[in-house]
């Protein structure tokens, strides 16, 4: 769709816009929030990508499981497994995560370390059965050290964010940018399983989930699209969409807000 037609002014052409999940975006995260945890209000119909993640990480434990959550945030998805292993270590590189997640950590069987995983990882070959990473970094292939940390025949996972649709992009075209073609369920899932592959893994399994939300209000579209950015940004999106926002968002919304399908995408292997 050309840039005639859209509805809005497209905030990444802001000078002070950063590229969501880039660097410089996550320091900014950090800097501002001890939490990465998202600030628009929803609710979202189960199963969420979320809670199927961590099923499909539950089914794979047993109580003599070491696991290593790489890209942990501030921990609270970690905690969810210290009853169902025998040590859960999460590890990021922003050392105020890692703060709030040993705040709130009570218990023994989980720790938590700042690691910059560019730099290695500091543990012993062979120390967990199973690695996952959550949005975060991959730690097999190339330059990662997740085939040296898990034992033979352990279980690598991780969950992808595709990104989001539902007609969120139609009909907010400028704010949002139009998806490309065709079903990107099908395109992500052959994409991921490439990328996968020649990595010491066997077993290779991507799934793709379509994740209903609701966003509350008009106000949580804007939130959703400005979310890790500066002031700013936040203040000329504000100014410049939110009438119009609000005037669609009533034509449109249902008793549950306004439906928004977020793609993902789950692989699961074993490390040869």
């Amino acid at each position: 769709m050309s840039e005639s037609t859209a509805l809005f002014p497209d905030p990444s052409r802001h000078p002070d816009w950063i590229q969501p999940h880039s660097e410089k975006w996550y320091a900014r995260l950090a800097s501002e929030t001890d939490e990465y945890k998202y600030p628009w209000k929803s609710q979202f119909d189960e199963p969420t990508a979320e809670s199927l993640f961590k099923e499909k990480i539950a089914s794979l434990l047993t109580t003599d499981s070491r696991v290593l959550d790489v890209g942990c945030g501030h921990g609270e998805f970690t905690l969810q497994f210290v009853t169902k292993a025998k040590e859960v270590v999460g590890i990021d590189k922003r050392e105020s995560f890692i703060a709030t997640a040993n705040r709130i950590n009570t218990s023994e069987n989980a720790r938590f370390v700042t690691v910059d995983v560019d730099n290695g990882l500091p543990f012993p070959d062979n120390e967990f059965d199973l690695i996952y990473t959550k949005k975060g970094p991959w730690m097999f292939g190339g330059a990662g050290e997740g085939n040296r940390v898990i034992k033979p025949g352990g279980f690598a996972l991780g969950l992808y964010h595709g990104g989001s649709d539902g007609g969120l992009r139609t009909l907010f075209n400028g704010l949002y940018q139009p998806s490309v073609s065709g079903n990107p369920l099908e395109a992500g899932i052959k994409q991921t399983y490439e990328d996968h592959q020649n990595q010491g893994l066997s077993e290779i399994d991507v799934q793709g989930i379509e994740e209903i939300e609701y966003l509350s209000t008009p106000e949580d579209v804007l939130i959703k699209k400005c979310f890790g950015q500066s002031k700013s940004v936040k203040k000329y999106v504000w100014e410049t969409c939110l009438s119009g926002v609000e005037d669609i968002f009533d034509k449109n919304a249902t008793t549950k807000g306004l439906s928004v399908i977020n793609y993902h995408y789950m692989v699961t292997a074993r490390v040869i």
